[in-house]
């Protein structure tokens, strides 16, 4: 597949889909979960079974002994028994339940039977668009993506297995992320030669993006997507694993991105994750902007906070600015999905999904570029920027 041509510039781009499809089989379970609900306790407790392997002056005897009963309380002892569990003491730890069990680690009453597998999934309709899959503890199984040269491949990639797995095992809420991998080469130059800057430059607009493209329960996930701590040296946390934007040997990582339940919110997110990391000038981000950002990207991503007029007013100003950094790459790659991302990003800032009050789908194809409409994709050229207020 051939990219789109920026100045000689060929990108690639991928996603991470995490999914709740259960990963559990008799192999990979260190614990049978059938024992956290025993069947055979279960069935002794509702048919008060244990009462035939009872003494009750030996109840009565430990009921004196531990408080539940005066010494010369008369009550019916079986009263205080079942009041307070003594059975559960007195008969439970010599039972022989576990002998001869022909529940454990049986299929047949596994408790996670019922649950979506990768069984009830058609993988090879979509192994043509995966470069990996395989059981995430965080939250269930992972598929990842292969790298793309085309947005427009990239697009109906994630249309397809989001499509097949279904929306219903994308739960946001369950820590389900969906990391979007980005590199691109430039004759001798590359990602790698500018990675620090382009990473810089996400994490400077990483408040914007969490509220026009993450879910308002993007803050279950605030583990898995960390700020750095600190200003100083604040470029070293770009290495470690779980920092919301990640330099890896391959790829910039960026790991602010819910799951793609919303397939073209995910893809326009993606877009412009793209632009910006194309653009090979810094912005300024002094201590003052650092944790301004920090302290808007904590109230969406940790906290999960309605933010304040002022909060929204100063993401305004910053949205002015994202627009001018990103609008010649942006045209590019609009060219290449035919859409107009401009467009489409004015109206998600408009109506971010930080504040869906329902979960919502957006659509792309209503920012479609008519078929005779002349898109000229020109060079990249740096843009002056001013310092952000």
């Amino acid at each position: 597949m051939e990219g789109v041509g920026i100045r000689g510039i060929k990108y690639l781009i991928g996603t991470e889909i995490e999914t709740v499809i259960s990963g559990y089989d008799c192999e990979s379970c260190s614990y049978c979960a059938i024992c956290d609900n025993c069947p055979v306790c279960e069935y002794c407790q509702n048919e008060q079974l244990y009462c035939e392997r009872c003494n009750p002056e030996d109840v009565r005897d430990y009921a004196v002994r531990h408080g539940y009963l005066e010494e010369n309380d008369n009550r019916d002892i079986c009263e205080v028994c079942q009041e307070n569990y003594l059975w559960q003491e007195l008969v439970c730890d010599d039972c022989s339940r576990c002998d001869d069990c022909q529940y454990v680690y049986n299929p047949e009453y596994c408790p996670y039977d019922d649950y979506y597998g990768l069984d009830d999934i058609d993988i090879d309709k979509i192994n043509p668009y995966l470069d990996n899959y395989y059981y995430d503890e965080s939250c269930g199984y992972e598929f990842c993506t292969k790298p793309f040269s085309s947005l427009k491949d990239y697009w109906k990639a994630v249309k397809a297995i989001v499509s097949e797995i279904g929306k219903e095992n994308i739960d946001i809420s369950e820590k389900c992320g969906g990391h979007i991998n980005i590199s691109w080469q430039n004759g001798d130059k590359s990602w790698k030669d500018y990675d620090n800057i382009i990473a810089s430059n996400i994490l400077f607009f990483s408040d914007l993006l969490s509220y026009m493209f993450c879910s308002p329960e993007t803050h279950w996930r605030s583990t898995y997507k960390e700020f750095p701590n600190k200003y100083d040296n604040y470029k070293s946390n770009f290495i470690d694993k779980y920092c919301c934007v990640h330099i890896k040997d391959y790829a910039i990582e960026v790991r602010i991105p819910d799951s793609p339940k919303d397939v073209d919110n995910h893809v326009l997110l993606s877009s412009v994750l793209l632009a910006i990391a194309l653009k090979t000038y810094e912005i300024p981000f002094d201590k003052e902007t650092f944790h301004r950002t920090k302290d808007i990207y904590e109230k969406i991503n940790r906290y999960g906070e309605e933010l304040s007029k002022e909060d929204k007013s100063y993401l305004k100003d910053k949205f002015k600015l994202l627009k001018k950094f990103i609008e010649k790459p942006l045209k590019a790659l609009s060219h290449d999905l035919g859409i107009d991302l401009m467009k489409a990003l004015e109206h998600r800032f408009k109506n971010p999904k930080y504040e869906e009050e329902y979960e919502e789908d957006f659509d792309l194809e209503q920012f479609a570029v008519k078929p005779k409409v002349n898109v000229n994709v020109t060079t990249l050229v740096q843009l002056p920027l001013t310092a952000f207020a």
